[in-house]
């Protein structure tokens, strides 16, 4: 474990690097021998890397050397698991993805996928010249502590996936949903302080919403925090009658309705685009109805969390960003106090994937309680400049 003192100097390595010694003692109020002697241990443990000289003061003086963190000491796994495929990336410590991959898993059962997700580990490291860190897995339901307390899938209940894993591969492994994962990948791909406060809406096999508060990611009661499909939603037409939020937004209900009226046993983007841009009159009414129902979601959400903003994280919305218009629209009509910016991410496809790099980057760094910026490395000025 490291001391407070070291998990802070390698925080300002990893989100402001290049950086010289002396400005993270400014940056930190700490003696510069004690980050002399931080960054000694941490450059003798391949963590981090000179990368030259910075510029001199005014005053001159010998030029700072530069540090960034060594993203070469080894890599990272993220995999999430869907009710009919996974998906997996790698990603280096400064939270670059390399490697994506998605596989069908749709008639296989879970020891299979299990034997599956394992191969393909195993083929990365065997491809890799650098040493795996960490593995993360996201899924759908409910997560806390490392263990997996509900989900959507059959068989994961209660299955202790992080220690079959970790005993494989003899490393951390980190478990979250996909919302909390999309919500991090936000809240640490957006830019420092963006968003201290935001919802992360994911629309998947469930409805989810990570929320981030200050900063953190809150999970509530067992991690029961942000488990909205369940929720009851009335009728949009008998408002006496009520169904679940998933009955009305969920991924799979809303792609049926659709392969339904197109009389079709597989899902077919091009068609659905297709139809919608040739105004299909069944189409707009199935998309209609996900955009109102959805809106009463986030309204809800907004007027009762009053985040900075909520960003809604769904392959139909990647797929025909124009709906966002309309749910934005039907929010607006709705009579509560707080109406936060509703925005869509902007990687549908990797966020929840990144976000969960995230979360065992942290874990492999043991800054789990720190935050870390990614994509916003600075360019070093090796050199004066002669003016």
């Amino acid at each position: 474990m490291r001391t407070t003192n070291e998990k802070q100097v390698l925080q300002q390595i990893v989100n402001a690097g290049p950086i010289s010694r002396s400005q993270i003692s400014r940056n930190l109020c700490l003696n510069k021998v004690t980050v002399s002697d931080i960054y000694s241990q941490l450059l003798s443990e391949g963590l981090i890397r000179e990368v030259g000289h910075g510029v001199s003061t005014r005053n001159g003086g010998r030029k700072p050397v530069m540090a960034l963190l060594n993203v070469g000491y080894g890599y990272v796994i993220s995999i999430n698991i869907l009710r009919s495929r996974f998906s997996m990336i790698t990603c280096r410590l400064d939270g670059r993805s390399e490697n994506y991959q998605s596989v069908s898993t749709r008639d296989v059962d879970l020891t299979t996928v299990l034997d599956m997700i394992d191969e393909r580990i195993a083929a990365t490291i065997a491809a890799s010249e650098t040493k795996l860190l960490g593995i993360s897995f996201g899924l759908d339901g409910v997560i806390y502590d490392n263990q997996i307390l509900g989900a959507s899938l059959k068989g994961f209940k209660n299955f202790d996936l992080a220690k079959y894993f970790s005993d494989k591969f003899q490393v951390p492994v980190v478990l979250e949903n996909l919302a909390n994962e999309s919500a991090i990948y936000e809240r640490d791909f957006s830019g420092k302080g963006v968003y201290n406060n935001l919802i992360s809406v994911t629309i998947r096999d469930q409805v989810s919403a990570g929320i981030i508060t200050e900063g953190h990611l809150y999970r509530g009661h067992n991690g029961e925090a942000g488990n909205i499909g369940s929720c009851p939603l009335a009728d949009r037409y008998e408002e006496k009658t009520s169904d679940t939020v998933n009955h009305y937004v969920a991924e799979r209900p809303v792609l049926q309705k659709i392969m339904a009226y197109q009389k079709l046993d597989r899902v077919d983007v091009n068609r659905i685009r297709r139809d919608y841009l040739g105004h299909r009159p069944e189409l707009l009414a199935i998309l209609d109805e996900f955009a109102f129902y959805l809106a009463k979601v986030l309204g809800n959400l907004s007027n009762t969390f009053a985040p900075d903003a909520i960003v809604v994280n769904a392959p139909i919305l990647e797929l025909l960003p124009e709906i966002m218009d309309k749910v934005r629209t039907y929010v607006d009509s709705m009579a509560i106090m707080r109406k936060a910016p509703m925005i869509l991410t902007k990687n549908a496809k990797e966020a929840s994937l990144m976000g969960g790099a995230s979360a065992i980057i942290h874990k492999a760094l043991a800054l789990d309680d720190l935050q870390l910026t990614f994509g916003n490395q600075r360019s070093a000025v090796l050199e004066e400049v002669e003016s």
